[in-house]
This record gives C-alpha cells, structure tokens and sequence, in this order.
C-alpha cells in the first residue's frame, strides 16, 4: 500500500478518494495456469506477477520497434493534454484525440528520449498486431484463457504520462505491461449507476500540423454508451460527482512483467507511466464471450505468436496446444 504510493509521482496519482482504494488481487501466471481458464473467467480482476516471462518482446525499445515496423503507417493521437477524453460540460460532450497518420518510426522519434518538445500529446493506440506481424512474433498467446476465443492482439505504445479516461470494454482483456507503468483504477460492473454513464456525445480534436498540431475546434463524431461522463483524474470529483462515494474502486499497480486480468465489463481508467525512460509499452488480448462455443477468434493464428522460450502455458511453447 503506502510504500507502493511512495514510488508514485505526483503526476501519476489519482484523486485522494481513489488512491486510498484496496489494491487489487494478485497471483502469478503459474497459479492461474494451475488453476485453469475457468477459475480466472469467474473470479474478478487479478494482477498477475512474471507474466512476461520468455517473451522476446521484453527486449523492445525504440530502435528494435523501428527496426521491425518503423516505415509501418499507422493511426496516431493526438491531444492538447496527457488527459483523454477531456469534459466539455458547456457542450455537454466528451473530447478525443485528433486522429493522424504516421510512420512508426517518426513517432517514436517525436515521442522518445531525443524528442524536441512538441505542443501536444501523442500516442499509439490499439494498433492492431496482426498488421505487424515482426512485432506479433515476439508475442507469447498464454493458454490462461482459451486461444479459441481470442478475438483482438493490440499494441500500445506511450511517452512519459498518458492519462485514459473511465470506460468498459464488452472483452475478457488480459494486458501485458512491457515498459514503464499502468496505473487501473478499477470499478465492478455493478457501479455503473455511481459513474455518471449515459448517451456521451463524443467530439474530436481536429489536427493541423501547420498549426502546430492539435486545434481547438472539435467536431461530432459519434454517441457512445461506454464512456462515463467525468473526470475522475480530478482532484475535486468527490465534490463535483457526488455518487463516485458510493462506488467501490480498487487500484491496480501494473508494472514491467506484470499482466492485469480484467473481465468484460468492469469499468476502469489508466495511468500510463514511465519514469526516465518516457516509454510505455503494453500489450493486450481481448477476448470475445466463450459462450458462442465457436472457435471463430484469432487461434487459427497461433502460429504468428511467439513460438520459441515461451515456457509452459502457452500456444505452441512447452505446454503444447493448450
């Protein structure tokens, strides 16, 4: 608890009502394994310790990415703050990032260590792994949950600080934390009714590099239900959004190595971290409801993971086929 807060920067801290939430569950990806596919699916959320082990993407940084994917295009986003989306109460909306094109390798030099100051924050969202299959290869698909109901494999890719506002995905996610640190803060299904969620009007940063970069004027994008309508990265939310004090959080510190088990619809909002190095690498998994019964997900890719010094418990390493 307190020693693990000691370690946190000022910038990397939620609210006093969510920083003084439990810490989350933790194992390690032995035990789940252990304990099979059933036991992770039905529990809550779980971090799970050495969880990367064998992965040839341990070694990643900056001039490996741009070796393997570097003149890869790719979306960017772009923003005026290390926070998204940002509240426009007067508009009654969320703001996203502008969205741009971009070379991987231009990327990491506008974001990396040598980067001049640029006036907005950028990153690499949810890219999507099965387009970049060098970097896909470097990927264990753990048999922690059933490669038969992978549905997503995606890349994020973060400079110093990125702050992503409360949500919930309808995926079973298991994210792989690969540099730098993720802080979730994490809300069961059922505080949906504590968290200010309804029809969020979604508008977009425009993006004008003449300009110098991300311009003020948003414009309609689209109307979604899994965004909640506030900020809980601000520090007077218990004052502003008086039911936050009736929900029933927990923090999860989710370090290099580490990977978080998250079911389908748990609401939470990260803090990407990364002291000195100004990288944050993740990797996640989604997975789709195994109810279907089907195989129609990703498994029939298994061979474009990792399949070499993966260890026991994964597709195509020592543990064999599942």
């Amino acid at each position: 608890g307190a020693e693990v807060g000691a370690e946190v920067g000022a910038e990397a801290r939620y609210p006093p009502i969510f920083e003084e939430a439990p810490r989350c569950s933790e194992s390690t990806l032995e035990a789940v394994l252990a304990a099979g596919p059933e036991a992770l699916l039905t529990g809550g959320p779980l971090l799970l310790r050495n969880a990367t082990a064998g992965w040839a993407a341990n070694a990643w940084d900056d001039a490996a990415i741009a070796a393997a994917v570097g003149e890869t295009l790719v979306e960017m986003m772009a923003m005026p703050t290390t926070t998204h989306p940002t509240l426009d109460a007067a508009a009654d909306a969320l703001v996203e990032p502008a969205r741009c094109s971009v070379y991987v390798a231009d990327f990491l030099k506008l974001t990396g260590e040598a980067a001049e100051a640029v006036p907005f924050e950028a990153y690499l969202a949810q890219l999507n792994l099965l387009r970049l299959p060098p970097l896909l290869r470097g990927v264990c698909l753990s048999t922690a949950l059933p490669p038969s109901s992978l549905s997503i494999a995606n890349l994020w890719v973060g400079g110093a600080l990125m702050k992503n506002g409360l949500h919930f995905d309808l995926y079973d996610n298991l994210l792989y934390q690969l540099r730098g640190t993720k802080r979730a803060l994490l809300f069961p299904p059922a505080d949906a009714k504590h968290l200010y969620y309804g029809a969020a009007t979604i508008r977009r940063h425009g993006f004008d590099l003449a300009a110098g970069g991300v311009t003020n004027e948003t414009t309609f994008d689209k109307v979604r239900h899994n965004v909640a309508k506030l900020n809980v990265f601000a520090d007077d939310v218990a004052s502003t959004h008086p039911a936050v004090a009736r929900a029933s959080p927990s923090l999860c510190e989710v370090r290099r190595g580490d990977a978080l088990f998250l079911p389908r619809g748990w609401h939470h909002a990260v803090i990407s971290t990364s002291r000195g190095a100004r990288r944050n690498l993740a990797v996640n998994l989604w997975y789709a409801a195994s109810a279907s019964g089907q195989g129609q997900g990703l498994s029939a890719l298994a061979d474009m993971f990792q399949q070499e010094g993966c260890g026991a418990g994964a597709e195509g390493g020592a543990a064999g086929g599942g």
